[in-house]
């Protein structure tokens, strides 16, 4: 206990990259708690270092619980706007429209891939087509087409 008083800012640096740590590795920043207490620790022991406020457990104590709301206000919302679920928007792509033949029958039941610009791509349909019909791309998704028969004028 006396070589923890005797380096109480180097004890609360270090504890503070621990709780960091832990939030950062093992709990992938999903509580906050911890967060804002390394980051208070962190700052209490630099105000030590730096002699803003004295080496003592009591002021240790009173500048992390200080700092620990200051973060927590300041960065509550931060965190909080990060963890929000991304707004779902419709792909935009020069992929839409693009026509080409079919190399073999697809059906909404059969797997069929079509190689494009050096990547497989899944054929989606919601009807069967037949092998030779000109198609075009309606939408897309991740690694899938999703696509009809080509209207000829």
């Amino acid at each position: 206990m006396d070589f923890i008083a005797t380096h109480l800012v180097q004890a609360l640096a270090v504890l503070g990259l621990v709780l960091l740590a832990v939030e950062v590795m093992v709990l992938g920043i999903s509580t906050f708690v911890l967060l804002f207490a390394g980051l208070a620790l962190l700052l209490t022991s630099l105000s030590m270092y730096m002699e803003w406020i004295p080496t003592t457990w009591q002021w240790a104590l009173i500048a992390t619980t200080v700092y620990t709301l200051l973060t927590g206000f300041v960065l509550w919302p931060i965190m909080k706007r990060a963890q929000q679920t991304p707004e779902h928007t419709t792909v935009s792509s020069d992929l839409i429209g693009h026509s080409f033949v079919l190399p073999e029958d697809v059906a909404p039941d059969k797997q069929v891939t079509y190689r494009f610009s050096g990547i497989e791509w899944r054929l989606v349909t919601s009807a069967p087509i037949a092998k030779g019909t000109l198609v075009e791309v309606v939408n897309l998704q991740v690694g899938e087409l999703h696509i009809q028969a080509k209207e000829t004028p």
